[in-house]
């Protein structure tokens, strides 16, 4: 009775044994090989050997594109230093949750990206591992600013060009812009409720609190809309090369890359918008594509400006 039992565990091993070895097996991931590069103390790239500080492991798609985790490496001790993907690189625009690290191995941040923007999630740790705080205030960067646009097609320009001087430490503004007709309902509001909102949510990450404060400015202003949609094309950019060419042509910025918005045909907008650090001035450029009637525009950009410690 015992072989007998015996002889049936064998037969069922060989049965299963063999039901394996006829399983497909899945098919082996294709990944291009992994590029490494090195960068200097200020992440220039280099291949002089006395130069490098940190190094980075990535691999890269036929058209040079970042395939997968991107790890950056301090160097010559190769701990892990950066950890996560990138929308594009030179100038790296980090994409999902990304994670850093000091060279003691005490986190250094953690969070999510946006095509390189941080998002409320961020948080971010000193070397000893205590936690960076911020504290935040909005303030009128370009109180309510108005300014008649003549039409495309008059003997005047057509062209406006708001400047806006940034406080230092700004992380982002809240823009609004209203562009309408002449004739049309006039328009004003006020920005006491937007810096109301964010006095009012403690410690908020930025990216929360710009979105907290455009929210309130958005219900500012429209008591009396337009009965008619303005043509009209306009751009925010911090080059002043740009805005000066705008200035000189029929409304034109060649490179939209210098850009940090761009809009046609869109004459009402309230917007937050993160900045990249040192952004001190920005340009906001308007045309008036009316052919015969005459517009006006309306702005104002609250800057939020950020402490930490």
């Amino acid at each position: 009775m015992a072989k007998r039992c015996a002889l049936y565990v064998l037969l069922l091993l060989l049965s299963l044994t063999s039901a394996l070895a006829q399983r497909p097996k899945p098919a082996a991931v294709s990944l291009p090989p992994a590029d490494t590069v090195y960068f200097d103390r200020d992440w220039e790239r280099t291949e002089t050997l006395e130069e490098i500080s940190y190094a980075r492991i990535a691999r890269h798609d036929a058209a040079g594109k970042t395939v997968g985790t991107v790890r950056d490496y301090f160097y010559p001790s190769w701990k892990k230093q950066w950890e996560g993907k990138m929308a594009s690189e030179a100038p790296d625009k980090p994409t999902g949750l990304c994670c850093g690290w000091h060279e003691n191995g005490q986190m250094s941040f953690r969070g999510t990206y946006i095509n390189g923007l941080q998002q409320a999630d961020f948080r971010s740790w000193h070397e000893d591992g205590r936690e960076i705080k911020c504290t935040s205030v909005l303030q009128d960067a370009l109180p309510l600013s108005t300014a008649s646009i003549h039409c495309s097609n008059c003997m005047h320009t057509s062209r406006k060009v708001f400047t806006v001087d940034l406080p230092v430490g700004t992380v982002g503004i809240i823009y609004k812009l209203d562009v309408r007709d002449e004739g049309q309902p006039p328009i004003s509001w006020s920005t006491a409720l937007a810096v109301a909102a964010v006095a009012g949510s403690g410690g908020t990450a930025a990216p929360a609190l710009l979105s907290t404060a455009a929210t309130a400015l958005t219900k500012q202003g429209n008591n009396a809309p337009p009965t008619v949609s303005t043509k009209c094309h306009w751009y925010i950019t911090p080059d002043e090369r740009a805005a000066q060419q705008f200035l000189a042509t029929k409304g034109t910025i060649t490179q939209d890359k210098v850009c940090f918005r761009a809009a046609d045909n869109t004459p009402q907008e309230t917007r937050p918008l993160a900045l990249p650090a040192g952004t001190r001035r920005l340009y906001v450029c308007v045309n008036n594509d009316n052919y015969t009637t005459d517009a006006t525009a309306t702005l104002s950009v609250t800057a939020l400006l950020q402490s930490c410690q």
